[in-house]
């Protein structure tokens, strides 16, 4: 039988939020939770991993906790198999979190080198426009945003993401 007294349903519903768990429903609203966590990936990776792999392997994707690794030849494809369960160590301490599961390598060209790995000197030049075109995107996927006060500080995530590409 249940005690009668205060119910703490209310109190809990009023109860004040942690701006992490806030941010975290904002985000995984608007569908960025992944995009975050791929980011944090890429991070890790060239934080944890040795610059002599890095350079000879290149992160491809990760979903569902599979991390798709691009190598460039056999005998690399071969290391890094049999030092697949470290790197996952590895990512994982840097990560904060179990989030790789797996490491699924194939043969194929590294694609990129990383930035950390060859510091050059600043460059100063004008900041890198979109296209009409990519800017017009940029504005419909902003449009549901209008009224959000986060929606300038969207705006110039998605133009620094989108001066990489131009």
């Amino acid at each position: 039988m249940k005690k009668k007294g205060p119910s703490t349903e209310g109190a809990e519903r009023n109860s004040p939020s942690r701006c992490g768990d806030i941010l975290l429903g904002a985000l995984e609203g608007m569908g960025l939770v992944g995009v975050i966590r791929h980011l944090a990936l890429l991070r890790a990776w060239e934080q944890a991993i040795p610059l002599r792999i890095r350079e000879r392997a290149t992160v491809e994707t990760f979903r569902e906790g599979r991390l798709y690794v691009c190598v460039e030849d056999p005998i690399w494809l071969h290391e890094l198999h049999m030092l697949r369960h470290k790197l996952k160590v590895m990512l994982n301490k840097e990560l904060g979190e179990p989030a790789v599961e797996e490491i699924i390598l194939r043969i194929g060209r590294a694609s990129r080198r990383s930035a950390l790995d060859t510091p050059k000197a600043p460059v100063h030049r004008a900041p890198l426009v979109p296209s009409s075109g990519a800017e017009g995107r940029i504005k419909e996927l902003l449009a549901p945003f209008e009224e959000r006060p986060y929606r300038d500080a969207l705006e110039r995530l998605i133009h620094r993401w989108a001066a990489r590409f131009i």
